[in-house]
């Protein structure tokens, strides 16, 4: 099949969990004989971003620059377009004429058999006289993020935008998403809840997966660091450090005085680094070329999220390298771990820390637990599992097609 696949960033290298996960889709595809084309957007103000590794796995590449923000980005301009838009802003950052521009030439002229968005937020761009098949790859449902960050909240006028925001979120997905010919989400808790959103609406799983022969167990590390990975200009990130540095590590230390809390991550800001620079077993790894490498000095990995959607690859990657992990139950929504045998899930700080503890001084208990969970990734989560469920969704989403009359697109001004 020939395969438009429009990015809202540049997969390769997959640097984060987004991006691996794009990346391993995209690396399916061509393993299975696919012609891809891959637009996305390019943060112009990046390094290592041309996209090489992209350009040897896909037919055609096209890089779109932009100016990539966050829901969490101040960009006021945009942000005070989109209150007096019925677009939330987390989908008017997306909007760009050079995009759009670029998937209408490519449809103009070449036979295309399927569309893949990468998030809701590139649909729009498919032109509304577009007749092929269109999935929507999604990581989540987008507006739960916004009702779980709300909690979180205490300035007012905050709690009123992202109110707003989630308002306006929750009607556009659901216009949005009832255009396409099928959406893929990452479990089958999501896949639940977007035929409660959209009923009707096809919808398929395509799970998140890491590559199995790059990520292997290691030798046992000095058994005293605790590892969290995930991009440090992400809020929800920022909150689950957050949350374990001030509530739940002074817990741990009072037993394991020695511990390290390692946080892995890009772009940790300068405001964060400040506030844990005294506090002691806190540190900071900064953007890394490969995070398997923080993985390998990890005694075991924490994942203490309390804002969250969609499936952890940072579970997935510390599961295949045989480090247990410790989750809160919002952390390891959504995938098929069980809970004593190949995770271990507390939600209470009390409890995340004894969680903890039991596993650092226990280096059999900590092997045991990294053995099932590897087993898990391998059964569950790797790249045949997606493979085979690309490949189905494909045949299904194509053959489905020619009998779905498409509804018309628009594309903000």
């Amino acid at each position: 099949m020939r395969v438009l696949f429009l990015s809202s960033e540049m997969p390769f290298p997959p640097t984060n969990g987004h991006c691996l996960r794009l990346a391993s889709l995209i690396r399916v595809l061509a393993s299975e004989g696919h012609k891809v084309s891959l637009i996305s957007f390019v943060d112009r103000y990046a390094v290592n971003q041309d996209g090489f590794e992209a350009r040897e796995l896909c037919q055609e590449v096209s890089l779109i620059p932009w100016s990539l923000t966050t829901v969490a980005t101040a960009d006021y301009g945009r942000r005070l377009r989109a209150l007096l838009s019925a677009w939330p802003y987390a989908a008017l950052r997306f909007a760009s004429k050079d995009f759009s521009d670029g998937v209408r030439r490519h449809l103009g002229q070449g036979d295309f058999d399927a569309v893949i968005c990468d998030m809701i937020y590139m649909l729009p761009h498919v032109p509304k006289d577009a007749a092929t098949p269109v999935i929507v790859d999604t990581h989540g449902i987008a507006h739960v993020l916004f009702a779980r960050y709300l909690p979180r909240l205490r300035n007012p006028f905050k709690r009123f935008y992202v109110w707003t925001e989630c308002w306006k979120m929750q009607r556009w997905e659901i216009d949005w998403c009832s255009r396409a010919t099928a959406v893929a989400v990452c479990s089958e808790a999501e896949r639940a809840a977007f035929e409660r959103l959209c009923p009707g609406l096809p919808v398929v799983v395509l799970p998140n997966v890491v590559d199995v022969e790059r990520y292997v167990p290691d030798t046992e590390p000095d058994g005293e660091t605790l590892l969290y990975t995930g991009g440090m200009d992400w809020y929800p990130n920022q909150d689950a450090v957050e949350f374990f540095s001030c509530e739940i590590l002074p817990r741990i230390r009072e037993r394991v005085p020695t511990v390290k809390f390692r946080v892995g991550g890009r772009r940790p800001p300068a405001q964060l680094l400040r506030r844990y620079a005294a506090v002691e077993g806190v540190e900071f790894s900064g953007s890394v070329p490969d995070m398997r490498d923080e993985i390998k000095r990890a005694a075991l990995c924490v994942v203490p999220l309390r804002i969250a959607m969609g499936t952890r690859i940072k579970i997935l990657e510390a599961a295949a390298m045989g480090r247990p992990v410790v989750s809160t139950g919002l952390g390891a929504e959504g995938l098929d771990f069980e809970d004593g045998k190949e995770i271990v899930r507390a939600d209470e700080p009390a409890a995340f820390a004894d969680a903890v503890v039991k596993l650092l001084t226990d280096a059999a208990r900590r092997a045991e637990i990294g053995r099932a969970a590897r087993r898990r990734v391998e059964e569950s989560y790797s790249l045949p599992v997606l493979r085979s469920a690309v490949k189905g969704t494909l045949a299904s989403v194509t053959s489905r097609a020619s009998l779905v009359t498409r509804r018309c697109f628009e594309v903000p001004s």
